[in-house]
């Protein structure tokens, strides 16, 4: 059974099977708690101005990945995605150890400096134009993925 309620302008999820469901704006008090221990979340994982600064030990995710104006400086143990990953407004300057991703990357306000261990994008990488990651993109193998935002 799983219980969701707003409260100043954030979703909480409650959940006996967390492990597959959309998370989204969670506390960093809850994330800790019910996600950050685990190496592998089923669901959608959905972040968003989020007082999250690690991904704790996740190193997939099932679904799509989402992360907006969190304080997360680092993907950690994170090596694969299944779904799609949005990154927003982060700190990060590496994808790490993300290796494949089975969706499309989308990249805004985010300026990566290095691609990290990425080896598979099964759809398109989308960047901001004239930007550190645009450079670094048109600069490696997936060159013919990338799409100007």
């Amino acid at each position: 059974m799983e219980y969701r309620w707003f409260k100043d302008g954030r979703m909480y999820v409650k959940s006996k099977d967390i492990k597959r469901s959309t998370v989204f704006g969670v506390t960093k008090e809850y994330f800790d708690e019910y996600i950050g221990d685990q190496d592998h979340f089923e669901g959608n994982l959905i972040l968003s101005d989020a007082n999250i600064t690690s991904l704790g030990n996740l190193e997939s995710v099932g679904g799509n990945l989402g992360l907006s104006y969190t304080k997360i400086t680092s993907l950690g143990k994170l090596n694969r995605v299944s779904g799609n990953v949005f990154l927003n407004n982060l700190d990060i300057t590496t994808l790490g150890k993300l290796e494949r991703v089975g969706g499309a990357i989308l990249l805004g306000g985010t300026n990566l400096k290095s691609l990290g261990k990425l080896d598979q994008v099964r759809r398109k990488i989308e960047c901001t134009k004239n930007t550190s990651t645009h450079e670094l993109l048109m600069n490696s193998k997936f060159r013919d993925k990338i799409v100007i935002l």
